[in-house]
């Protein structure tokens, strides 16, 4: 039992202390909101499309790609963004909490997560097999907080096909499926980069990640976590409790293995997206309940993916 837990702490502590010093470096004034935000920005359109392109370009895509693996995970996601579609409207009235609701239900932060617990979980080949994975749920998942927040967006300026664009455009998606591209060509022709292209990839994704836990310490806003609890209280226990003890249970039924279950873990079972705070700003929803749920379920999941983690371990699972 002790080797689980430790086995856990190893996993979650240094993510969660990442996070923590991220908060500090704001309340010490070391950066402000106006360096988070171009941070942030530089986050998402750089490091964490450079770090998915190049862990999908380094894989043999022909070895690594699980299809039984997207598949469950792109289905499912899919599933429970419908059933919250169906449930959510018939206790919450208000269109602009509505799409939040939903999105902050079903909407998880894999990248920022799953790369780094499919590495601690499975080593190179977990790192590898969670960014191929990325590569195809991250679109899913886009595609479908977009047409959420569409939905119940009372924006004057809302547009599908601009909607539509923007997914195709996302940073991560490029990255995602660009690194795809790359695999496949490398692996059917032999062609390899060259060394100094690779080298600089590899510097910049290794600063990515922590990088980003940082940021996402930082822009944690503690003081406003109350305001609308009891709409924010759904959606978190709902993000870090209800979807991953049926997912991880349905998943245990379908034959995974250690990997893929700790890999599922990541998808079911990490915080809310940070993202949703500002798409949810950009279609004039709710973005201050958007907010409280992606800071509430960060810290919820510190504690709930302890947990997940260790009973994982601990009955076989992972």
């Amino acid at each position: 039992m002790l080797q689980d837990l430790l086995f856990s702490a190893n996993i979650v502590l240094p993510i969660f202390l990442l996070i923590v010093i991220g908060y500090f470096l704001t309340k010490l004034k070391l950066w402000d909101e106006h360096f988070l935000k171009v941070a942030n920005n530089v986050c998402f359109k750089c490091f964490l499309p450079v770090l998915l392109f190049s862990n999908v370009a380094d894989a043999n895509i022909f070895e690594v790609f699980d299809g039984k693996l997207i598949l469950f995970a792109c289905v499912s996601v899919a599933l429970i963004a419908f059933t919250l579609f169906l449930i959510v409207p018939r206790f919450v009235k208000d269109p602009k909490r509505i799409g939040v609701m939903i999105q902050g239900t079903f909407r998880s932060n894999f990248l920022l997560f799953g790369i780094p617990l499919g590495q601690s979980i499975g080593g190179a080949e977990g790192t590898i097999l969670a960014a191929v994975l990325a590569a195809f749920y991250v679109p899913v998942l886009n595609m479908l907080a977009t047409i959420v927040l569409y939905v119940y967006s009372d924006a004057e300026n809302k547009d599908l096909k601009s909607a539509l664009i923007g997914i195709a455009t996302n940073p991560l998606v490029i990255g995602g499926l660009s690194g795809l591209v790359f695999s496949v060509i490398r692996n059917m022709v032999g062609f390899e980069m060259p060394t100094i292209l690779s080298t600089t990839l590899t510097n910049i994704k290794s600063i990515a990640t922590p990088f980003a836990f940082l940021i996402l310490g930082g822009d944690l806003k503690i003081d406003n976590l109350l305001k609308n609890i009891k709409y924010s209280i759904f959606a978190v226990v709902g993000r870090t409790v209800v979807i991953p003890v049926i997912m991880l249970t349905i998943a245990s039924m379908f034959g995974f293995g250690k990997l893929q279950i700790g890999i599922l873990l990541a998808i079911y079972a990490t915080p809310n997206a940070v993202s949703s705070y500002a798409m949810a700003r950009n279609y004039e929803a709710d973005y201050e309940l958007a907010g409280e749920i992606v800071t509430l379920s960060t810290i919820v999941s510190v504690v709930t993916m302890f947990i997940f983690i260790t009973v994982c371990k601990n009955i076989g699972l992972i």
